[in-house]
C-alpha cells in the first residue's frame, strides 16, 4: 500500500507495556460494552451483532497465554477474544507464519521458530472458536523471500463502524510488558526484565487508511470452496467507512508502509523519512535497537555537512541486551560516520576514520547459507554498490572456519579506529548516542546500573514531525520486511511525545531536545537516565558482553 494521508485525527502517545496493554484492553472492552453490559451470552442476547462491530488484529508474534492485567495475570488474550466471540463478536486475526527454511534451521531457540510456535499456539486456541474468530497464518508473499518477515503491529477496534486503531512496537507477548520506571523486574512474572517501547491510538480517517493495509493482507488467502463463499471473503467484504469517523482531532497523519511482492515493491517508510531530513531544520531524535539504515545514515550526513546547525541525537540499549552484538556495532559504525561528517577538519582521527570507513562494501552474495542459529537474511532488488553500507545482496555468513574469514579487514580497521575513538573534554558532539539504563539506590556507578532495552521505533525531527510504528530503523525493516509506521505532523503532538517521553527518562530541562539531554545526561541514584556513550564505549570490549557472544561477530548482514 502506498503513502495515504489523511486530516482531522486524533492520536494519543502510548510508552511502554503497562500504558500499551491498559489501552489496549479499554478498546476491547468499549467493543464488548457496546452490544452487552457483560452479564448475558451469546444464546441470551436478543438481537445479532452488528456485521460492523468487530476486532481485527495484525502481529509479528502472539501468545495465547499473554497476560492483559498485571493485576488479573489470569485474565488473558485467549481470554478476552473468547469473551467478545461468546457475545457474538467478530474476531479476525493476522499472524507471520515464517518461512519453513527460516522456522526449522538452528534449533529450538531459533527466533523464527520462537515466533513460529506462539503463532500456531493461538490458531490451535483460537481459529475456528464459535464460527467467530479466524486466524490467518500469512507467510511473506515476495518469491524466494527467504528470511523475510512480516513484521506489522496492529490492532483495530470497530463499534458499529466506528474505529480505533492501535499502531507501534508492542508485539503481543509477555515479555512486552514493563512499566514506565523499568525497575528491572517483570511486572507480572518477576524475573529479570526491561523493556521501552512506544505505540499511538489513532481516531479519525486515519483507521480507514489503516484497515485497507490489514485488508490487502487478509484478502491474500486463497481458498478452493466452490459450493459456497468462503468466511474470511464474508469478513472481507465488512470495512469501515471514512465518513462514520470522527473529524474533530486535527492531526495530518501519513500511514506508511514497507512492502515486497512478487511484483511491487513499496518503501515509503524510508522515502517518508528521508524527505522529512531533507527539509529539517534543528534536529532528529530517533530510539531503537538499531540505527543504520544507510540510505538514512548518508541523508542524516549530507545535512551535517551542509546544516552547521544539525544535531542527531539516537537512543540504543548497552551492549550487554545485545547478544550477537551485530546491531551495536552496525549503529557503532553508522554513529562513527555521522560524527565523522559533523566535523570540520580533514586530517587526525577524521582522517584516519575517514579512509577506513569509506573503504567499507558489503561483498554481494546471492544465496542466503545457515549459521549456527538458524537465521537467514537476503535482500532483493540490490543496487550496485555507491558508498557506504549501501545496496548488494546481505546475508549473515556461518561461524567462522578454519581458513575462513567472516570480517574483512576494512571493517576490522575500522573498528579497531572506532575503538580508539573518544571525544575531548569539553566538546559538545552534535551527533550524540546515549544508552538508558537505571540506577540502584546505593550506587551511581554506570556499571551497576540495569540496562533498559530499547525495542522502540520512535524518530522526533525538528519538534515537528514523528513517526512511530513497526519499522525498526535497520535495512530490512526500510527494504523488504513488511511494515507500518505513522507520521503525525503536528508541533502540539510532538510536544506530547516529548512531555510523556523525556520525564521517563528523567530529563527536566526546558531547552529544546540536544541541549536537553546533555543537561540531564548524568547519573542519580534511584533514577533511569539516558547516558551518553561514545563510539569506543559502545564496543564488544567488556568480558560480560564478550561472554554472551554465540558466534564470531559478522558484519555482512544487513
Amino acid at each position: 500500500m502506498s503513502k495515504r494521508t489523511s486530516d482531522n485525527n486524533g492520536a494519543t502517545f502510548l510508552m511502554d507495556g503497562e500504558d500499551f496493554f491498559a489501552a489496549f484492553v479499554a478498546c476491547l472492552d468499549e467493543v464488548r460494552r457496546s452490544v452487552s453490559d457483560g452479564t448475558v451470552s451469546l444464546s441470551q442476547q436478543q438481537a445479532p451483532v452488528p456485521a460492523n462491530t468487530y476486532v481485527r488484529l495484525a502481529y509479528w508474534a502472539m501468545e495465547p497465554h499473554l497476560p492483559l492485567s498485571k493485576d488479573t495475570p489470569d485474565f488473558t488474550l485467549e481470554v478476552a477474544l473468547k469473551q467478545l466471540a461468546d457475545l457474538g463478536i467478530h474476531v479476525e486475526i493476522i499472524l507471520w507464519d515464517p518461512d519453513a527454511l527460516s522456522a526449522n534451521a538452528g534449533g529450538d531457540e531459533n527466533f523464527a521458530k520462537k515466533v513460529a510456535r506462539g503463532n500456531q499456539a493461538v490458531e490451535k486456541a483460537l481459529g475456528g472458536y464459535k464460527k467467530k474468530i479466524l486466524v490467518y497464518l500469512e507467510s511473506h508473499p515476495a518469491l524466494g523471500g527467504v528470511g523475510l518477515g512480516l513484521h506489522q503491529k496492529m490492532a483495530l477496534f470497530s463499534v458499529g463502524g466506528r474505529l480505533k486503531a492501535l499502531v507501534g512496537g508492542f508485539n503481543m507477548e509477555e515479555e512486552y510488558w514493563d512499566t514506565a520506571y523499568h525497575h528491572g523486574q517483570h511486572p507480572i512474572t518477576k524475573h529479570g526484565h526491561t523493556l521501552h517501547d512506544t505505540a499511538v491510538l489513532v481516531e479519525g480517517p486515519v483507521t480507514c487508511h489503516i484497515e485497507e493495509e490489514w485488508l490487502r493482507r487478509w484478502m491474500r488467502q486463497v481458498s478452493f470452496q466452490l459450493w459456497e463463499t468462503p468466511p474470511y471473503k464474508v469478513r472481507g467484504a465488512v470495512r469501515a467507512l471514512a465518513t462514520d469517523q470522527p473529524q474533530d482531532g486535527g492531526l495530518r497523519i501519513s500511514v506508511l508502509t514497507t512492502g515486497v511482492s512478487a511484483t511491487s515493491t513499496e518503501h515509503s517508510i524510508r522515502d517518508e523519512i528521508k524527505t522529512l531530513l531533507q527539509g529539517a531544520n534543528a534536529y532528529v531524535y530517533a530510539e531503537n535497537y538499531q540505527f543504520f539504515e544507510p540510505e538514512i545514515i548518508t541523508e542524516i550526513c549530507r545535512k551535517l555537512k551542509t546544516q552547521k546547525q544539525f544535531q542527531v541525537c539516537v537512543v540504543i540499549p548497552d551492549p550487554i541486551c545485545d547478544p550477537t552484538q551485530a546491531n551495536t556495532q552496525l549503529s557503532r559504525i553508522a554513529y562513527t560516520r555521522m560524527l565523522l561528517a559533523s566535523f570540520k577538519e580533514k586530517g587526525g582521527t577524521k582522517g584516519k576514520l575517514d579512509e577506513a570507513l569509506l573503504s567499507l562494501r558489503i561483498h554481494d552474495v546471492t544465496d542466503p547459507v545457515n549459521n549456527e542459529q538458524g537465521v537467514y537474511y537476503k535482500v532483493l532488488d540490490a543496487k550496485k554498490p555507491k558508498g557506504w553500507m549501501e545496496g548488494t545482496r546481505l546475508q549473515m555468513r556461518p561461524p567462522e572456519l578454519k581458513g575462513q574469514k567472516t570480517v574483512s579487514k576494512p571493517v576490522a580497521v575500522a573498528l579497531e579506529a572506532i575503538d580508539g575513538l573518544d571525544l575531548a573534554e569539553g566538546t559538545t558532539p552534535r551527533v550524540q548516542f546515549y544508552c538508558p539504563v537505571r540506577f540502584p539506590a546505593d550506587s551511581d556507578q554506570y556499571a551497576d546500573s540495569t540496562k533498559i532495552y530499547v525495542h522502540s521505533k520512535l524518530m522526533l525531527i525538528d519538534s515537528r514531525h514523528v513517526i512511530v510504528g513497526s519499522a525498526n530503523f535497520g535495512h530490512r525493516s526500510m527494504q523488504y520486511d513488511g511494515e507500518m509506521s505513522l507520521h503525525i505532523q503536528s508541533d502540539e503532538f510532538a510536544i506530547e511525545v516529548k512531555r510523556k517521553l523525556f520525564p521517563h527518562y528523567n530529563v527536566h530541562s526546558i531547552k529544546e531536545v540536544p541541549a536537553a539531554l546533555r543537561d540531564d545526561a548524568r547519573s542519580a541514584h534511584n533514577q533511569v537516565r539516558l547516558i551518553p556513550r561514545s563510539p569506543g564505549e559502545l564496543g564488544a570490549g567488556s568480558e560480560k558482553v564478550k561472554e554472551k557472544l554465540p558466534f564470531p561477530l559478522d558484519y555482512s548482514w544487513f
